[in-house]
């Protein structure tokens, strides 16, 4: 018996054609990226998928740096902030400028900057926040 229930369960889940409605289903059709789109922000997201990435930007939202100040700060070898600052850069999160010797690392000043910029802002200050409640 419980089969029968089930399956009148499951079968009241499944859509009819009659629930499209064409203005919604454009609607949000304008409203989501092209497939290029999408991976571009799915690779800016997996940047931030790591400790390490997000402390970088975190540091590189303060000041500008260059990789051993960095490396120093973090208590990590060079090669390793350098690796991930290569990969920051790929996505276009991070660039440099050389000063000399000296690669100062910078967050971008492009959309993708800013938008990491107060990403982390607002996800640290909401951390703050409830840490002092």
């Amino acid at each position: 018996m419980k089969e029968v229930g089930m399956d009148s369960h499951y079968k009241s889940l499944i859509c009819e054609d009659d629930h499209v409605d064409e203005l919604l289903e454009k609607e949000v059709l304008s409203r989501i990226p092209d497939e290029n789109s999408s991976v571009d922000a799915a690779d800016l997201f997996s940047q931030l998928a790591d400790s390490t990435r997000v402390r970088l930007l975190c540091m590189l939202s303060v000041s500008d740096l260059c990789v051993c100040e960095m490396a120093d700060m973090l208590h990590i070898s060079q090669p390793a902030v350098s690796h991930h600052l290569r990969s920051l850069r790929q996505t276009g999160i991070v660039r440099f400028r050389k000063q000399g010797k000296r690669a100062s690392y910078y967050l971008s000043p492009d959309e993708n900057g800013k938008m990491v910029r107060k990403l982390l802002q607002g996800v640290f200050s909401e951390m703050e926040e409830n840490s002092d409640a």
